[in-house]
């Protein structure tokens, strides 16, 4: 890990100032691109890593990659060879050598100047939204799966996937749309049944474990739902600072308060720049949304993604749970307070210990981690979550064995 954001920290370094560093000592020996395929893959790794010699062995991870290079990386892939992959097929392919070989199955020629070689067959896809997060999808215990956030992206959720331990499957669930021609979805039940589907292919039954990030936990809440209306037991539901969809307005006096201290704080000028900025959101308000890039910074639908998630969650009604609920949160932080003991964020959303989810699940217990909503699946806060979520699941599965074994008792005194 600490390579890892010292080769990081390097190649945002080398971005902003075009500068290469070395290569980082690594596990793994140095070998050198074999054809012309991973030639020009070494190229990209390198201009995006920032680092100034890449192994075709060498991983992406552990170069100091993540998700906005990734993103890079495959518009990059797709502009030179026009195949589109999903970033994270990082995770089936972390080096050059894996990535030029799914190259060469679709087709591209290893040599510049040379006929492509007949495609090879090539797997059909297995799913749109399920990710394997370990090698060979894990070990022997039951799977947890994990909803990512609003922008539907998994890869930063690896710090988390690999600390929670090899021995347990660990599925991340992705939007649709993140890559390719599909529509992302507009209603979150339909969210979540297309993603219960490629679930039950991995787990055809319970008990199930699974969470969210950020919007991701709403996506989970409702699959949980889903689960529990079909007769499936959820023994654990993790939400990783999830909101509540429709979070409670500000009331009038509120805001009103929050006016009058942003007045003392910004003089008599503040009346100004405050109609300024109202103007200026109005404006953008009514503004037609732009096109999304398509240069070798694309977002992979980033904007469609976000349009369509906000589209959902407008409509979801959250509708009742009485099952367990663990919410991991950082810190709460408010920009001010409106009573004593009662803050509002930045965001203008009130800062509640519980992110207002006891209203809904009144069996909800609240875990405060290190970091802030961002950094907490990062390291080294990543490190906090997930040792105190490994304890949340493993308590789960030791409770369901022991309500398994006293319900066998009782059947069989019954006898």
């Amino acid at each position: 890990p600490a390579l890892a954001r010292q080769t990081a920290e390097a190649s945002h370094q080398a971005d902003d100032a075009g500068q290469s560093f070395d290569r980082p000592q690594l596990d793994s020996d140095f070998v050198a691109p074999g054809d012309d395929i991973e030639r020009k893959l070494a190229g990209f790794w390198q201009e995006l890593l920032g680092i100034g010699e890449v192994g075709v062995e060498d991983s992406f991870f552990d170069l100091g990659g993540h998700s906005l290079i990734a993103v890079r990386l495959f518009a990059q892939v797709k502009k030179a060879y026009a195949v589109d992959f999903p970033i994270s097929v990082l995770f089936e392919a972390p080096t050059i050598r894996a990535c030029a070989n799914l190259l060469a199955a679709r087709g591209v020629p290893t040599k510049e100047g040379v006929d492509p070689a007949p495609v090879a067959a090539v797997p059909e896809k297995r799913f749109t939204h399920l990710v394997p997060m370990h090698q060979g999808e894990g070990g022997h215990r039951t799977p947890f799966f994990l909803v990512a956030g609003m922008f539907g992206n998994v890869l930063n959720l690896r710090h988390l996937a690999h600390l929670l331990g090899t021995d347990r499957p660990f599925f991340g669930l992705q939007a649709r749309g993140l890559y390719g021609d599909a529509e992302p979805h507009r209603d979150l039940t339909e969210a979540a049944l297309d993603m219960l589907a490629e679930m039950r292919a991995v787990q055809p039954h319970g008990p199930y474990m699974l969470g969210g990030f950020s919007g991701g936990g709403i996506t989970a809440y409702e699959i949980a739902q889903q689960l529990t209306a079909e007769g499936e037991e959820v023994t654990a539901l993790v939400m990783l600072d999830t909101p509540l969809p429709q979070r409670r307005p500000l009331t009038r006096a509120d805001r009103a308060t929050i006016q009058w201290q942003e007045l003392k704080a910004g003089g008599v000028a503040y009346p100004l720049r405050w109609a300024a900025n109202r103007v200026a959101w109005e404006i953008a308000k009514r503004r037609p949304p732009a096109e999304e890039a398509h240069d070798d910074a694309a977002q992979f639908h980033d904007a469609a993604i976000e349009a369509a998630f906000y589209e959902a969650i407008a409509r979801y009604q959250v509708k009742p749970w009485h099952g367990p609920l663990t919410l991991f949160r950082p810190p709460l932080v408010g920009k001010w307070e409106v009573a004593p003991g009662r803050w509002v964020s930045s965001e203008r959303a009130y800062v509640l210990p519980d992110n207002d989810w006891t209203g809904s699940a009144p069996l909800v217990e609240v875990i405060e981690v290190p970091g802030d909503h961002d950094s907490m699946v990062l390291e080294p806060n990543v490190r906090v979550l997930a040792a105190r979520m490994k304890r949340v699941i493993e308590t789960a599965e030791r409770s369901r064995r022991v309500a398994t074994v006293d319900h066998w008792a009782s059947d069989r005194a019954a006898e």
